[in-house]
């Protein structure tokens, strides 16, 4: 009787558990149809791709360009190069006509030899009279010394001569001192008088600076390349004559400067950043770019400037310019173009994602609703990454390609 109950029991446990497995099997397999009575569902593919945290702003590419200008006036001789040319540091680009320029420069080199030459006579002269005055000098102090020596001996002994012999020797004595003091002082004015020299020095520093300028213009009458790079634009023809007035300010096709000239190797990008967001942009930071023109196709940048100044508009939006260089695909943008940029705060990349609510928690795990390919609902634990608020990134779990169902709440 005993092992007839037990028997019983061992039956019913089975049973049990046949039926809970079967009940079991069921949930896990049951067809996508009946998953959400009450909601909605939609089925979505795995896939591959980045994870960006960021925000967004409307920016203008701008290709830094360099205005060429002649810094003189003048009529246009020769013109070497073509709109959208490429050129090279040092090409030559174009010549003024040179002949009044070239006669300028010819006047001031015979001025400039001339006051030279002036200036050498001047001291040649100076030096001469010197000698001549020296030589003067020194003859006086040879007859002073001669009549003092005879003089001064009558004084110590007058007995001997006769008052009128010594008065006449005084006169003489001191008619020779005389006359030495003021060749003496004669030329001590000389020798430390320059003004006439002083004056043609500056003579000569004036026609210097005169054919130094002479100079520059004429060389001014060619204009050659800064840079390497590609013409814009070229506002004048042979023939027609050049004015030195500059503008300034955005270069256009209706500039008026000589040649506009853009830096080949360079793309940069202008987006105004309000005040709000501006703490989350640094230097180097990492950008992405699409351009409505090439709708579709990212280009890759990084933060190169962020304007200390302001900008405030009528409303009183506050906004700093914030300067963006490209690094590739800079061949296809031209200056003015609008774009959308994504600045980066955060991202990985060609990593599995999915919906964030293709997401839910099971017993404190993540868990998604995978459909296998016989049309049945697996609920699969996952772990997840970085998000950026609509995908989530997907560390393990799925494969790419795999089908996820999202439900969600009908809209009553």
């Amino acid at each position: 009787m005993l092992k007839s109950n037990k028997f019983i029991k061992i039956v019913i446990i089975l049973g049990l558990a046949l039926g809970l497995s079967f009940v079991g099997v069921k949930y896990i397999k049951k067809p996508v149809k009946s998953l959400s009575e009450n909601g909605v569902t939609k089925e979505e593919k795995v896939k591959r791709g980045d994870i960006t945290i960021g925000f967004e702003g409307d920016g203008e590419a701008e290709i830094p360009v360099v205005n060429l200008d002649f810094d003189i006036s003048g009529k246009l001789k020769e013109l070497y190069v073509q709109e959208g040319e490429q050129i090279t540091e040092g090409q030559l680009l174009a010549r003024l006509d040179d002949t009044e320029y070239e006669k300028k420069l010819k006047t001031a080199q015979i001025n400039y030899k001339k006051a030279l030459a002036n200036l050498a006579q001047k001291e040649e002269n100076k030096r001469l009279s010197l000698i001549s005055e020296k030589q003067k000098l020194d003859e006086l102090k040879s007859k002073l010394d001669q009549i003092e020596a005879e003089y001064l001996p009558m004084v110590e002994i007058k007995e001997v001569y006769s008052k009128q012999a010594i008065d006449m020797r005084k006169a003489s004595y001191d008619s020779a001192k005389s006359a030495y003091e003021t060749q003496l002082e004669r030329y001590d004015i000389l020798a430390n008088s320059d003004k006439d020299i002083q004056l043609e020095k500056a003579n000569v520093e004036a026609s210097k600076l005169s054919l130094e300028m002479a100079e520059d213009d004429f060389n001014s009458t060619i204009l050659k390349s800064p840079m390497e790079g590609r013409i814009l634009n070229i506002s004048y023809k042979p023939g027609e004559t050049i004015s030195s007035i500059k503008e300034s300010g955005q270069a256009t096709a209706d500039t008026t400067h000589f040649m506009v000239i853009s830096d080949s190797g360079k793309v940069e990008v202008v987006v105004p950043v309000s005040e709000i967001d501006l703490s989350k942009v640094e230097v180097d930071q990492s950008v992405e770019v699409e351009f409505e023109a090439f709708e579709g196709q990212i280009f890759t940048g990084k933060v190169i400037y962020i304007d200390s100044l302001p900008k405030i508009d009528n409303s009183g939006l506050v906004t700093f310019d914030v300067r963006i260089e490209l690094d590739s695909g800079i061949d296809k943008i031209k200056s003015g173009m609008t774009c959308s940029v994504s600045f980066i705060i955060r991202q990985r990349k060609n990593v599995i994602y999915i919906s964030n609510k293709a997401v839910s928690m099971l017993d404190n795990n993540q868990v998604v609703k995978v459909k296998d390919e016989n049309n049945d609902i697996q609920i699969r634990k996952i772990k997840t990454g970085l998000t950026d608020g609509k995908f989530v990134e997907v560390i393990k779990g799925l494969d790419v390609g795999e089908t996820i169902i999202i439900e969600e709440k009908k809209v009553e």
